[in-house]
This record gives C-alpha cells, sequence and structure tokens, in this order.
C-alpha cells in the first residue's frame, strides 16, 4: 500500500485540527453549562437557610437571655426598708396622750423603701446600695422562692453608694457568678435584673453604652468622688437600685446605681457601677465594716494639649498637681502630707503611679484610693521637662462621714423592741366597741408603732384581737402569756375585730416573728 502524497497530508491534519476544535469548544461550552447549573443549584439551595440562619441566631439569642434569667434571678433579691420617725421626749409623748377609748387618729408615719440586691456569698452577705438601706431600722429581704428574712447592715460606703447587709439562712444561698467588669466593651449586650416599683424580678436587656462615665453633676450633688459608671440604655428604674448588671455569660459585671432623667423614670440612660470596684468596697466591708482608701494629700488637674505644651511633655495625658496641703486632718488628727513628705511640688505632672501609666486626674484618684494604707509607691513625674521618680508612703484618706455612729446604732438598737411594736389594754364598757355585745373579750388595741411589725400587718389602733394563733383572747393578760411563748421564726396569726369593717369586722393577720 503505497503512502498518501504530501498535498493528501495535508488535507488530513487540516481536517483533523478542525475537529478537534469543534470537540474542545463543545467541551467548553458543556462545562460552561453544567458549572451554570451547579451554581444556579447551590445559590438557589444556600439562599433559604441565609434567612433561616438569621431566625436561628435570633432564636439562640433569645435563649441565652432565657437561660442567663433562670440561672441569676434566684441571687436576686428584694429588699425592703421601715424607718422609724424621730424618737420624741416622755413629755410630747404625754401630752399626745388620749383616753383610751380614742386611739390615736394622728401620728407620724414611718417611712418605707424598697429596693435591690444580688447574693454574693452563699452565707447570706449581700450587696446593694447605700441609699437602699441608709437610716433604716428594719430591713426585709425577699427571696426568689418568696421566703424573707431580717437582715442587718455589715457596713456601707457613701462615696460609692454601696452597702453590705447579711441574713442568716437555714442553708447556702444560690450566689451569683462575678465577672471581670475591665473586659466589658461598648456595644456588649448586658441584662439587669431588680424590683422596679416593687415588681420583684423583673428583668430588661440592652447594651453598655458607654465606660468610665463620671456622671459629674450627680457625683457633685451627692458629694460622692469615686463612682465610675459603666453606662447601660438596659431599663433601670427606681426600685432598681442595688441590683446586678449582668452579661451574657451570666457574670455580674456592675449594680446597678442611677438613672439620668428629667421625669424621675427611665429615660434611657442607666449607671452601674463596675464589680471591680464594688468587690473592692465588698471585701472591705465584710472584713472591718467600713472603708480605708488611700492618700496622698494633693490635688491634681487633668493635663490639657495646652498644658502638655508649655510644661514640655510628650504626651497629652498624666495629671498635674494644683495644690499641696502641708497638714491633714485623720480621725480629727493632724498629720504631714503624704506628698509633701516625700517632695511633691506644685506643677509638677504625675506621670506614672506604681508603674502604671496615669491618663488623667480622675485615674490617678482611683488608683491611689485602692492603694493600702502604708504601701510604697513609686511615683513618676516631670518637673521642669525632666523624669524623676519620689516614693511615696501612702496615708490614709480622711472620712467624708464617721465610720461608726454609736449614737445612731443605740437608737436603732431601741427601736426595735421585742414586742410587736402594739400596746394593748383590756376591754371595758366605757369602750363601747361597735356592735360588740357586753360579754365580749378580747385584748384591745391602743396604740400601734408606725413601722413596727404590727403596723406592717396592718394591726390599727382601736382593733380588737380575739385570738392568738387560735387561743381565745379574753383580756390583756392572755395575750401577754400567749406573745411571751413566741420565739424567733414563730408564725403568728391574729383574729382580730374591727368595728369600723361593719358589716364584715372580723379578719385574720398574719406575719412572723423575726
Amino acid at each position: 500500500m503505497q503512502d498518501p502524497a504530501p498535498k493528501q497530508w495535508g488535507n488530513i491534519i487540516a481536517q483533523q485540527r478542525r475537529t478537534r476544535d469543534r470537540a474542545v469548544l463543545v467541551a467548553i461550552a458543556s462545562c460552561t453549562l453544567a458549572l451554570g447549573v451547579v451554581l444556579g443549584v447551590i445559590f438557589s439551595s444556600t439562599k433559604r437557610p441565609a434567612i433561616a440562619s438569621l431566625g436561628e441566631v435570633t432564636v439562640e439569642m433569645s435563649s441565652a437571655f432565657v437561660e442567663i434569667a433562670r440561672r441569676v434571678e434566684p441571687a436576686v433579691v428584694n429588699i425592703s426598708t421601715v424607718s422609724q420617725p424621730a424618737l420624741r421626749s416622755r413629755r410630747e409623748i404625754i401630752i399626745e396622750e388620749r383616753p383610751a377609748l380614742e386611739p390615736f387618729s394622728t401620728r407620724e408615719r414611718a417611712r418605707r423603701g424598697n429596693g435591690s440586691g444580688v447574693i454574693v456569698d452563699a452565707q447570706g452577705y449581700i450587696l446593694t446600695n447605700q441609699h437602699v438601706v441608709a437610716n433604716a431600722d428594719r430591713i426585709i429581704v425577699k427571696f426568689f422562692d418568696g421566703n424573707e428574712l431580717p437582715a442587718r447592715v455589715i457596713g456601707s460606703d457613701m462615696e460609692t453608694d454601696l452597702a453590705v447587709i447579711k441574713v442568716d439562712p437555714a442553708k447556702e444561698l444560690p450566689a451569683a457568678r462575678i465577672g471581670d467588669s475591665e473586659r466589658a466593651r461598648v456595644g456588649d449586650w448586658v441584662m439587669a435584673i431588680g424590683s422596679p416599683f416593687n415588681l420583684s424580678q423583673t428583668v430588661t436587656a440592652g447594651i453598655i453604652s458607654a465606660k468610665d462615665r463620671e456622671a459629674t453633676e450627680l457625683n457633685k450633688r451627692a458629694g460622692r468622688g469615686f463612682q465610675f459608671f459603666l453606662q447601660t440604655d438596659a431599663a433601670i428604674n427606681p426600685g432598681n437600685s442595688g441590683g446586678p448588671l449582668i452579661n451574657l455569660l451570666g457574670e455580674v459585671i456592675g449594680i446597678n446605681t442611677a438613672i439620668a432623667t428629667t421625669t424621675g423614670d427611665y429615660n434611657g440612660i442607666g449607671f452601674a457601677l463596675p464589680v471591680s470596684e464594688a468587690l473592692l468596697v465588698y471585701n472591705q466591708l465584710v472584713k472591718n465594716g467600713h472603708v480605708v482608701r488611700g492618700f496622698l494629700g494633693m490635688i491634681s488637674d487633668a493635663v490639657t494639649p495646652q498644658i502638655a505644651k508649655v510644661f514640655g511633655l510628650p504626651a497629652t495625658r498624666g495629671a498635674i498637681v494644683s495644690n499641696i496641703g502641708e497638714t491633714v486632718f485623720v480621725d480629727r488628727q493632724p498629720v504631714v502630707s503624704p506628698a509633701a513628705k516625700a517632695g511633691l511640688l506644685v506643677n509638677d505632672v504625675i506621670w506614672e503611679y506604681r508603674g502604671e501609666r496615669i491618663r488623667d486626674e480622675k485615674d490617678l484618684m482611683r488608683r491611689i484610693g485602692s492603694t493600702p494604707v502604708g504601701t510604697v509607691a513609686p511615683v513618676k513625674i516631670y518637673r521642669n521637662g525632666r523624669e524623676q521618680t519620689l516614693n511615696i508612703t501612702v496615708g490614709r484618706r480622711p472620712d467624708s462621714e464617721p465610720v461608726v455612729d454609736q449614737l445612731k446604732a443605740a437608737r436603732i438598737e431601741l427601736a426595735r423592741p421585742q414586742s410587736l411594736g402594739l400596746t394593748v389594754n383590756d376591754l371595758n364598757k366605757q369602750m363601747g366597741i361597735g356592735k360588740l355585745t357586753s360579754d365580749a373579750k378580747g385584748a384591745y388595741v391602743s396604740n400601734v408603732a408606725p413601722g413596727s411589725l404590727a403596723d406592717d400587718a396592718g394591726l390599727k389602733g382601736g382593733d380588737l384581737i380575739e385570738a392568738f394563733n387560735r387561743e381565745p383572747i379574753k383580756m390583756k393578760a392572755d395575750y401577754l402569756r400567749a406573745f411571751e411563748r413566741l420565739r424567733t421564726g414563730d408564725a403568728v396569726v391574729l383574729q382580730v375585730y374591727r368595728d369600723r369593717d361593719e358589716p364584715n369586722p372580723r379578719f385574720y393577720i398574719s406575719f412572723t416573728k423575726p
């Protein structure tokens, strides 16, 4: 067989090339079509799940809020307080006395308050605001399960508006987890739990709106210099004070303290004291009953850009010393200012304190206040454009309030009589109570002390106690014998006759003896 001629070879090769090119084009078209189909399927199938995932995120966040509330609510308490009217002299009381048949129709009313708190220790230590329990003669703590216990103040701190109160539980209480407020970020979700308007266990949510908020005007009015808040838009109202601000890990990062408002109610701006500061105060209150803060005996101002330029500072930060007192008074005794003793001068710029950079005068004040008294603190300063370091022994900051008011403490103890807070007399014919027959029996209530247990329970002057824990009461002596048998924690049930409630004058009053 003969080989094809060269011309024929050329035609064959050209034809094969055309065939190959067509095949390549068909293959490319097929691949493109297949790829389009695949991508179409992918995009069409992923579009709906994208919408579903948003829903899943919403559900997950909602579930997180539910779980946090479930976990934290048992550690949040309602705090109610009663403050007795000012004690009057015996002469004033005698002048106001009325005949036994006429109960007091006018009297000073007890002041009542409401707030919130958070259980910090399972043994019964509760953190709240100082203004919630200030001047209270009786404090009642209501727990998540509805039980109530009396509480006493362990200590309070006006500078931060914090207080620690203590109950004596029969078993360990559910304590809240404490978080790290320094790690909180603007924009983080938070929850506020408390008793606004006495509505226990109210949960609201929002975000952290700002950090280190000074709330200058608030501090000026209250005279408090150590309050630098977390700002939140979670709803905080009267009664929320002392309750916790919670992060999404279920940890306490703040103690709800104040609101900025023109109406007295929630306006979208609330303030919580960071728990990092609250814990420092808490530990001192539990240990000592009061807070002792460090003190250098000088006053400083913020470094402005103009100050930085004029004083030749490398940056606009630090605190410039504006005043130094040669002596200060601690426990009413004059002591030499620690700053003056160490050689600190007016116009010195404090650049670092104990190795930490100082942002401004507020940052410096906080750091000094949290330094234990007696600590030798290295203080780096700029003086005449040059760096140098002074070692200052930190003194004790003079108290802005008495550590313990012995007279007040004594008055409180006197205002907690072992009685239920009522005066009873024998019933006599002259009293002529309502439609009672001449053979009626009972102990006649001639007076109820404002703010007492009896007052809280609803007893009023002119009531007739007919039974005490199911025992008939025929006279005053029967009532006194029944009362003497009571022990702390015993239930008290009184059957009472009140003539002004005719035609249904009889009812029951019940409470627990503290």
